[in-house]
């Protein structure tokens, strides 16, 4: 083998070890984290994302609902929860709650469910000011 043989040689075998490093850098590496999966609820959280209001499902007879919405943003300092079961249209065991501030402007308190039965839930303040979602309240599946 000649000298320019060996150089040659050794140049393609630099260029083949660069291309690897090139290519190796733009591999996607994907991380994994349990912690990531512990957090979310087996149940699924249900939400009215824009409204600010979210509900999740802790076990078949309890539910933390997360309020962050219209009086919140308006500097509420006290927020209530005026919950039924059963249709929108026709409450059943209709109760409140009163909401814990939690943070600069959320407010989150949980609630009993009723199997197999939907929850509404309407939201006001101390001044008596509601958010209804413009009167069709906040229903969620349970």
């Amino acid at each position: 083998m000649s000298i320019f043989d060996n150089m040659m040689m050794n140049n393609a075998k630099n260029l083949k070890q660069e291309n690897l490093k090139k290519n190796s850098s733009k591999v996607f590496k994907e991380e994994y984290s349990e912690d990531l999966t512990n957090n979310v609820s087996k149940y699924g959280i249900q939400s009215y994302s824009k409204s600010g209001v979210a509900f999740e499902k802790l076990s078949e007879t309890q539910a933390e609902i997360s309020y962050s919405g219209l009086l919140a943003k308006s500097g509420a300092q006290e927020v209530q929860g005026v919950y039924g079961f059963g249709s929108n249209q026709n409450w059943e065991g209709v109760s409140s709650i009163q909401l814990k501030k939690e943070g600069e402007g959320t407010f989150k308190g949980v609630l009993p469910l009723e199997h197999g039965k939907n929850i509404n839930i309407a939201f006001k303040d101390s001044a008596e000011n509601w958010d209804n979602n413009s009167g069709m309240n906040y229903t969620f599946v349970n």
